[in-house]
């Protein structure tokens, strides 16, 4: 093969060897560019996060004292049911339904606790009763579930008379409810024991 000679020779030859510069320009180069400004891209927005970091670091002082006041005063304590484990809160909210019927003059025939289930941060404790009250009791007793603490909601009520044939003009009620009530949930793991 025969190249050309003169002007044109020259020319042919510049390109022959600037082709492979081209070429690791291209392939090799323009890559390491574009990586490079990936790499800052990253290094600038790694350093907006830890500006970010930092300032709440600054603020975990503050947060955590809050936290503290928090758990020290507990302020919805008086709102939910006492107790160290589901258990034990759905026994509370068994002796407060007991309590109350007691005091307006409802007999409670039954009482079925139903499985604790995870209601936002708390603990969402209920149970089935069944008992028998006149429409009097069963009023002030609605009320008094309602209206006192801790919290307790009535999340089902199911209303039917009872005949009988003796006394046909005595009110009396068969009752179906479901209550719920609310309590903090355990703050240690599962397997641990608190000391003391």
């Amino acid at each position: 093969m025969n190249l050309p000679v003169g002007p044109r020779g020259r020319i042919v030859a510049l390109l022959l060897v600037l082709l492979p510069v081209l070429v690791v320009l291209r392939f090799a180069i323009s890559p390491l560019f574009g990586a490079y400004d990936d790499v800052s891209n990253e290094i600038e927005s790694m350093q907006d996060e830890i500006t970010r970091y930092r300032t709440v670091i600054g603020e975990l002082p503050a947060l955590r004292a809050a936290a503290a006041e928090l758990q020290k005063h507990q302020p919805l304590t008086p709102f939910l049911l006492p107790g160290n484990n589901p258990a034990l809160a759905a026994a509370a909210l068994q002796r407060h339904l007991q309590k109350l019927a007691a005091e307006h003059k409802a007999r409670i025939v039954s009482v079925r606790v139903q499985p604790a289930i995870p209601d936002g941060p708390l603990q969402k404790i209920s149970v089935q009763a069944r008992l028998q009250a006149d429409s009097r009791s069963l009023r002030d007793l609605l009320h008094a579930l309602e209206s006192g603490t801790p919290f307790v909601f009535i999340d089902s009520l199911n209303i039917s008379t009872r005949v009988q044939r003796r006394r046909a003009a005595v009110d009396r009620l068969e009752v179906n409810m479901g209550l719920s009530a609310l309590r903090a949930p355990d703050e240690q793991g599962p397997g641990e024991r608190k000391n003391g």
